[in-house]
């Protein structure tokens, strides 16, 4: 029996996807136990295989790329489908464990792990490698070994690179469900289905909390443990109890945060034993988003531990926003100061003030993120503001604000603020530190700390404009003496170095820092405004007389895409004037302070003393959009983005088919076209000519390097994508019709009048007549 199931088992592997889940299905609801316990870390590795091992291809099938695929998938994996029946069925055995090797783990949790630092989750997990007496691996049940299994898919560099579509893939939409079932927001919502018979888990030791993040405050030390008892006589039973109805929450929430938003170290002279069996890791962008969506859901997990003191999970509540807050501090720093220089680092942008705005997400509802329709990173509807029960937060994650605050302004300072993406992020990262209390707060924190005389306190006479910020602030009648030590310590916390000062922000050495930085928010603004006269003017010159009315006609005009143009262009100036506002308040700089744009010179701007801004003059960036003529595509021209005038399908479609020949022929193509005679002429005409492109690659320490590559002779058929040769092959085929020639008879007198164009071509440059 068992030899028939595991064939079965295999054979089932091997069907296509629909078949393969339906026959999973009746052989995980009818397979004896015994037998399933063996298939099962076979299962779950060809799940998460790559698409070319047979795998389910979680990352790469989307809603609306495959929906048939997209929705099987979901019914067998999610939280109460066939997969999940199949683990519950195994926990009936509570000794059941299956091994994950620690070196497919981060090299971050290795390390932490490796080191004896690690939260109180992984301590009846860990086991020793009876050879070298270290730690080999996590020992875990059928639940925990498939959660650590979805979760690395996401980091897992065997997959295919997920491409900027595939927003609504399996994986993302399964990592929402997975939230919501597994972390409710609602303190009475039960996680279903209830398995009382499972005692498998080692109670927590109270208090609650990672060896490596002390408690900020003295009443954190009345949280409860994770069973929330109270009860001394009976402590070791009511914790196994209580821990048994929350560990599903406790798993995915700690095994999420730890391997999402784990930082590569791989600069580290420590981690060279590690690094001989691993990959180094890069965030996506698709990870980023998924780690946007952990964040926004644990803030509203978190906000509900006070509702309901009682329950069994308030301590879990409780914990995650702490152990979110230090691994998302040290992922958003990592993002920073590695992610490419362009528009996509909204991406990361929108992660870091998500996790600094708790209030935002109180209530938060993923279904926002999981059903997305329009642009992921579209400022939330919610209107939850600041009060006065998130200075304490604030307060914990003080570097959260300042810190990275001061690693991103340089990066505006390196792009065109008069693009619409970039005006955009600005605008957005001003309007968040705007907010009403939150400066004033930070302000205050910050003068406190660096002024350890006199404690919390304001001088009168200050150079910027502290009229917003009262003398002896309070934050609704509540003195903010009380967190400062707190903030004092998410300094010395969350930054790790022994040797770590803080910089400060509102302080007389940055006043002109920021005068030039609104500046440079001002000067960009005046040309916006320019770029837009001057759109206007080309598109109403554009717009006249008869030939635009022909290129109408025949489908060669792009009025959508100038219209969108026009529209981001008139918009920019709009957002370059509301960051200034935005950004003088910030700084406390008066209106007199900022200069006229008009007294602003691009070489006065050239020599500011902003921090890196001398590697990246604002007039490079200039001459690259006024002399547009002299920017070169560098890479392999039939991969060159698809443009309004062309047909998507069909020049996809004759890109594989020009692939495949080139592929085939490529010694007799390079053969022909370097032959002399006739037949090489030919080649020269049809053929792509020979060419050096340039790509940008990432090395190991993630720096971009420019490597080149010879394309040699090759058939090209994208020329024939176009709408234009679409729009006169069809009027000729009709035109044809009209005279009752058959289609077979107008292919024919396309080829021969292609073929006696080129001969005539070919004849009169081997007579040296046309060069």
């Amino acid at each position: 029996m068992a030899q028939d199931l595991m064939g079965q088992f295999y054979t089932c592997l091997n069907l296509p996807l629909q078949e393969r889940l339906i026959e999973l299905t009746r052989i995980i609801d009818t397979g004896p136990t015994k037998d399933l316990q063996i298939l099962f870390p076979q299962l779950v590795n060809n799940i998460f295989a790559s698409t070319f091992n047979n795998g389910f291809g979680l990352r790469t099938i989307t809603f609306d790329g495959d929906r048939c695929a997209f929705e099987i998938l979901m019914k067998f994996l999610e939280p109460l489908g066939p997969m999940f029946r199949l683990c519950y069925k195994l926990l009936s055995d509570s000794l059941l464990k299956y091994n994950l090797p620690l070196s497919v783990l981060p090299l971050d949790l290795q390390m932490t792990l490796d080191r004896g630092r690690c939260p109180q989750f992984y301590g009846d997990m860990l086991t020793l490698d009876p050879q070298s007496l270290t730690m080999g691996a996590l020992a875990l049940n059928p639940f925990d070994y498939y959660i650590f299994n979805f979760a690395l898919h996401l980091v897992s560099n065997s997959q295919n690179k997920s491409s900027w579509e595939n927003w609504n893939s399996v994986y993302f939409a399964l990592a929402c469900d997975y939230l919501t079932h597994f972390l409710p927001s609602d303190p009475n919502v039960l996680v279903l289905p209830h398995i009382p018979y499972y005692n498998g888990k080692v109670p927590m030791v109270t208090p609650l909390q990672t060896s490596s993040r002390p408690l900020y405050s003295p009443s954190l030390l009345l949280i409860p443990d994770i069973s929330g008892m109270t009860n001394q006589h009976n402590q070791h039973t009511t914790q196994s109890q209580s821990r048994n109805e929350v560990w599903r929450s406790e798993t995915v929430l700690q095994v999420f945060i730890d391997i999402w938003m784990c930082v590569e170290q791989c600069n580290t002279s420590n981690v060279d034993m590690y690094q001989k069996k691993y990959t180094t890791v890069f965030s996506s962008p698709e990870r980023v988003r998924t780690v946007r969506v952990l964040v926004k859901h644990i803030h509203s997990y978190s906000a509900k531990h006070f509702t309901d003191l009682t329950s069994r999970s308030s301590a879990l509540r409780k914990y995650a926003r702490q152990i979110m807050c230090v691994r998302g501090y040290h992922y958003v720093q990592h993002l920073v100061t590695t992610w490419p220089l362009d528009a996509s680092f909204r991406l990361v942008m929108e992660l870091w003030l998500s996790l600094i705005q708790p209030w935002r997400y109180t209530d938060n509802n993923i279904n926002q993120d999981r059903y997305v329709t329009s642009n992921n990173n579209q400022e939330e509807g919610n209107s939850n503001t600041l009060d006065a029960s998130f200075t304490q937060y604030i307060a914990e994650n003080f570097p959260s604000y300042t810190c990275i605050f001061q690693s991103v302004l340089p990066r505006f300072l390196r792009l065109d603020l008069t693009a619409y993406k970039n005006a955009i992020m600005l605008f957005r990262l001003g309007k968040v530190f705007s907010q009403q209390h939150l400066v004033p707060i930070l302000w205050n924190l910050e003068q406190a700390i660096t002024d350890t005389s006199s404690g919390l306190h304001q001088t009168p006479d200050t150079s910027f404009n502290n009229s917003a910020m009262e003398q002896s602030y309070t934050y609704n009648g509540v003195p903010l003496h009380k967190w400062v030590a707190v903030a004092k310590q998410a300094l010395s916390e969350f930054n790790l170095s022994a040797n770590y000062e803080y910089d400060p922000i509102w302080t007389d050495n940055k006043k002109q820092y920021a005068i030039e930085f609104v500046q440079r928010i001002s000067a960009s603004k005046v040309i916006s405004e320019k770029n837009f006269d001057e759109i206007c003017k080309r598109m109403g010159q554009q717009n006249r007389g008869v030939w635009r009315s022909i290129k109408h006609w025949f489908l060669l005009d792009n009025q959508c895409e100038d219209d969108i143009l026009l529209e981001e262009t008139r918009r920019v100036p709009t957002y370059l004037t509301a960051s200034i506002h935005h950004f003088s308040n910030i700084f406390g700089l008066s209106e007199n302070i900022v200069l006229p744009p008009e007294l602003i010179t691009e070489e006065a701007l050239d020599h500011s003393s902003f921090a890196n801004s001398s590697h990246f003059s604002s007039h490079i960036t200039n001459k690259l959009r006024s002399k547009a003529t002299e920017v070169h595509y560098m890479g392999d021209p039939d991969l060159m983005p698809i443009a309004s005038y062309e047909n998507t399908i069909l020049v996809r479609m004759l890109f594989q088919i020009s692939s495949r020949i080139n592929e085939m022929f490529r010694e007799e193509l390079m053969t022909l076209w370097n032959r002399n005679n006739f037949w090489g002429f030919v080649a020269r005409e049809m053929l792509q000519r020979p060419c050096t492109i340039h790509m940008y690659m990432k090395d190991a320490t993630n720096h971009q390097n420019v490597v080149s590559q010879d394309l040699p002779a090759r058939l090209s058929l994208r020329r024939l994508g176009s709408h234009s040769f679409v729009f006169w092959i069809s009027l000729g085929y009709i035109f044809m019709r009209l005279f009752s020639y058959s289609g077979f008879t107008y292919v024919l007198f396309v080829i021969l009048f292609w073929a006696l164009y080129v001969c005539t071509k070919v004849c009169l440059k081997m007579l040296r007549i046309i060069h």
